[in-house]
């Protein structure tokens, strides 16, 4: 049994609590791991918190010393039903008004911008030490399933000490430990045994990085103990998940899907990510309801998914049992790179479930196929690697409209070659003989920020109905989501316009209007092009003298650059 010395309480603010745990000893102020609850007051201070954070919102205050000289004061706030606490650096006793203000501050939301802030930070620390892209994804990853199991993260403190042999590497220890409890954190989330091997070995290659796993690095020409996976541990542990409430994980995925994007976006490889407000999108364009099936056949880091299982989940209201369905059998994904599908399963489970139905293998595979076509979706969303070319995204996206129910909805965000090539005209004749082109939306030019150069289109199809001859497809100008490029912060609604402009979108979309500069509706077949450029009246009211004079600049340095005579 332990007491701390003082307990306040405050009848008009029954929600919060203070609790106070003094030593006289200021050596006793705060152990290494903070696990030695009954001889420090750091320590014993926030078990006390972590036994009352059920109830309320707990201010744990530890005091060492017996005179103002050598007194030593430490804050942490242990929010209610929240999976870690927070440090708050004060060297006084603070008053309860500014107690409470922090409690207040600390109870909001995590903003967007700072969870892109903090992942943009960690990307440009592991690029520092040369870690590439996708590897960065698999160290993060790794690190928040690990931070989900209690043992982990009441034990990683106390490798790194300075009482080390001198031939001891903490480091060969210390991932062992970090991939069990990554181990026992995907064998309780229940993913079987295949998909937990395939994710463990993506895991594992921390173990032949030498910035993770040798004894000494360089920094600054000097050789110092090798600290950087422990400290990166810490700061997450520090900042990301004492927002993370215990079985409601979604700041979690929305941070992991914020780093992803930033650290795995890489037009080289073929690997660009779609942002959450195009993957939300794609569930009004579709017209998600709480009994869909969503099938991504390229699934990636489960963007698509994730969104439509939010959109579910919504639509679907407080039935448990639905929600548990929807999460079990409404969302399939196939991906066939390990390192994708290891932070795809790592995404979903990190919004609390969804991976069940995440396959590893190639889309086109006969097997996998049959195997979808069993679950019966009637909606697929896909973004298909842009490293194949025009003619494989047209493939990945007929694959997905086979697998679909008649007249289910394939939405796919591809590149804009996909629909101005007449190059791909098969693949093309073959889709409208089968299925319906609904609509192709223009989207922004740096949509994909921080990936560079990639200009793209939506694609809209109705599965397994010929396209009328007769047909009019919807082509929308879609250049302008409100969007801007921001320093350090990547590409943010700044002045929240998102919303409005998305509700213009789709009252154009679903009504077939026709609006000069913005949407016009037009028939079209394989050998036409499919964008709203091609067709679409130019609204001459909102052309200025700088868009003409930044037009001809551009005009003149194209013939420049292509060696052709500006006379």
């Amino acid at each position: 049994k332990g007491y701390p010395e003082f307990i306040i309480t405050f009848a008009n603010n029954p929600d919060n609590i203070i609790v106070i745990e003094c030593k006289a000893d200021i050596s006793k102020h705060e152990s290494k791991d903070r696990k030695q609850y009954k001889d420090y007051a750091v320590d014993g201070v926030l078990l006390y918190a972590a036994h009352l954070k059920d109830q309320f919102n707990v201010v744990a205050i530890a005091v060492s010393g017996v005179n103002i000289k050598e007194l030593k004061i430490s804050h942490h706030l242990w929010l209610k039903t929240k999976k870690n606490y927070l440090d708050i650096n004060d060297k006084n006793i603070l008053d309860p008004k500014s107690l409470f203000k922090a409690v207040k501050e600390h109870s909001q939301p995590i903003q967007e911008e700072t969870l892109i802030k903090k992942a943009i930070e960690y990307n440009n620390l592991l690029h520092s030490y040369l870690i590439r892209e996708g590897d960065r994804c698999t160290v993060i990853g790794s690190i928040l399933v690990a931070l989900q199991d209690d043992a982990f993260v009441n034990s990683y403190k106390k490798y790194h000490n300075d009482n080390e042999a001198e031939d001891y590497n903490p480091n060969s220890d210390f991932i062992d430990a970090l991939l069990s409890a990554c181990k026992r954190v995907l064998k309780k989330s229940d993913i079987d045994q295949r998909k937990r091997n395939i994710i463990l070995h993506e895991y594992e290659q921390m173990k032949t990085n030498g910035i993770f796993s040798d004894k000494y690095i360089i920094k600054d020409k000097i050789q110092i103990k090798n600290r950087v996976l422990r400290d990166l541990i810490d700061d997450l542990n520090t900042y990301i998940m004492p927002y993370i409430s215990e079985n409601i994980y979604d700041v979690l995925g929305k941070f992991y899907t914020q780093f992803i994007r930033y650290a795995g976006s890489d037009s080289k490889t073929g690997l660009v990510l779609t942002p959450p407000h195009i993957t939300d999108f794609f569930c009004e364009v579709a017209e998600v309801n709480e009994n869909d099936i969503i099938f991504d056949p390229c699934c990636g880091t489960g963007g698509f998914l994730v969104s439509a299982m939010k959109y579910m989940l919504n639509k679907s209201g407080h039935d448990s049992s639905k929600h548990d369905k929807i999460k079990s059998e409404q969302l399939i994904g196939i991906e066939k790179r390990e390192d994708m599908f290891s932070h795809a399963c790592s995404n979903m489970m990190m919004r609390g479930d969804g991976k069940s139905n995440i396959h590893y293998g190639d889309c086109f595979d006969d097997d996998l196929i049959k195997i979808v076509k069993k679950g019966k979706p009637n909606k697929a969303f896909l973004n298909p690697p842009y490293n194949g070319g025009t003619s494989e995204q047209l493939e990945f996206i007929e694959t997905a409209l086979d697998c679909i129910t008649k007249d289910g909805i394939c939405v796919s965000i591809c590149q804009m070659s996909v629909a101005v090539s007449t190059k791909p005209i098969e693949i093309k004749t073959r889709l409208l003989k089968k299925h319906t082109l609904l609509a192709v939306f223009s989207m922004p030019d740096d949509l994909f920020h921080p990936a560079a150069g990639v200009i793209t289109c939506v694609v809209v199809f109705k599965a397994h109905s010929p396209h009328p001859d007769r047909k009019k497809t919807f082509f929308g100008y879609y250049k302008d989501d409100g969007f801007i490029k921001t320093k350090h912060k990547g590409r943010v609604d700044t002045h929240d316009k998102w919303e409005k402009i998305k509700e213009y979108w789709l009252y154009a979309y679903e009504n077939h209007t026709d609006t000069a500069g913005l949407s016009v509706r037009k028939c079209v077949g394989a050998k036409d092009e499919w964008c709203a450029e091609a067709y679409m009246e130019t609204d001459y009211s909102k052309i200025t003298q700088t868009d003409f004079e930044e037009v001809v600049k551009k005009y003149a340095l194209f013939n420049l650059m292509n060696g052709k005579n500006n006379d």
